[in-house]
């Protein structure tokens, strides 16, 4: 009795001590599913944002697509512009036929 006591709790501790590196190993794959689905890794945010955003805010189109935003592969991770920086902004202005842009 006291041997098969012995082999649970060693099998135990095996299990206990492998299920982060398992963890670990799933997460990774997610990063590299996100580099695979994002060209030029990380894409640069073009429009502005204040630099006080947090996540959420960025979820608020990010998450559904309001007015066109693409959808975050990764909506779970809400510090955005620890990877994604400011790039150039476009303009979102329509021109009217006829006027001259600057």
């Amino acid at each position: 009795m006291k041997i098969l006591f012995n082999c649970c709790t060693v099998v135990a501790l095996v299990v206990f001590l492998a299920l982060p590196v398992v963890v670990s190993a799933d997460e990774a794959n997610n990063y590299a599913k996100d580099a695979e689905y994002a060209e030029g890794t990380p894409p640069m945010i073009p429009h502005r944002f204040k630099d006080t955003s947090d996540g959420e805010y960025c979820l608020g189109c990010h998450r559904t697509g309001v007015k066109g935003a693409p959808l975050s592969p990764h909506p779970i991770r809400l510090s955005c512009t620890g990877c994604h920086g400011q790039g150039e902004i476009k303009d979102v202005t329509p021109v009217k036929k006829g006027k001259k842009t600057k």
